[in-house]
C-alpha cells in the first residue's frame, strides 16, 4: 500500500510539473534588451606645446550616454605611467554627459614629442574606445 501511495504521489507530482512548465512555455515572453551606447565629443586632443617648467597638462573628454541603457564605465588603461585617467565609477543614464579626464605628467622626462593612447572600456555596444593625446614637451 506504501508503494502505492508513493508511486501515486510521485505520478501527481509530475503531472502537476509537467502542465505548470506547459503553460509557462505557451505564454509569450517579452524581453526587452536595453543597450548602452558611448558618443564622444573628441577622441583625440593635441596640448600643443607644454613648457618644462608646467610639465602636467589636463583634457577632459566629454561623452554623452547615446544608448537605451544606463553606461557604466568599468575602467581605463593608458599606454605610458605619464599618463593618469580619471572617470566616473556611478552609472551615467541614457541622455546624460560625463567626462574621462586626461592627465599628462612630463615630471622628470626631457623634450620630447609625444603620443599617447587611453582604452575605455565600458558596457556599451563597442566596449573599448580608444582617446588619444599628442603634444610636444620643450
Amino acid at each position: 500500500m506504501k508503494l502505492f501511495i508513493s508511486h501515486f504521489f510521485l505520478t501527481s507530482m509530475l503531472l502537476s510539473l509537467f502542465t505548470a512548465c506547459r503553460k509557462l512555455a505557451s505564454q509569450p515572453v517579452v524581453q526587452k534588451i536595453q543597450n548602452a551606447d558611448i558618443c564622444f565629443k573628441d577622441t583625440v586632443h593635441s596640448f600643443g606645446i607644454i613648457p618644462l617648467s608646467q610639465p602636467t597638462d589636463s583634457f577632459d573628454f566629454i561623452f554623452t550616454n547615446c544608448g537605451e541603457g544606463r553606461l557604466v564605465v568599468l575602467g581605463v588603461e593608458t599606454s605610458c605611467h605619464c599618463t593618469k585617467a580619471f572617470y566616473p565609477h556611478i552609472p551615467i543614464n541614457p541622455g546624460e554627459k560625463s567626462f574621462v579626464r586626461v592627465v599628462y605628467d612630463g615630471r622628470e622626462r626631457q623634450t620630447e614629442y609625444f603620443n599617447k593612447s587611453i582604452r575605455v572600456i565600458t558596457n556599451a555596444k563597442k566596449e573599448c574606445i580608444t582617446l588619444g593625446i599628442s603634444g610636444r614637451l620643450q
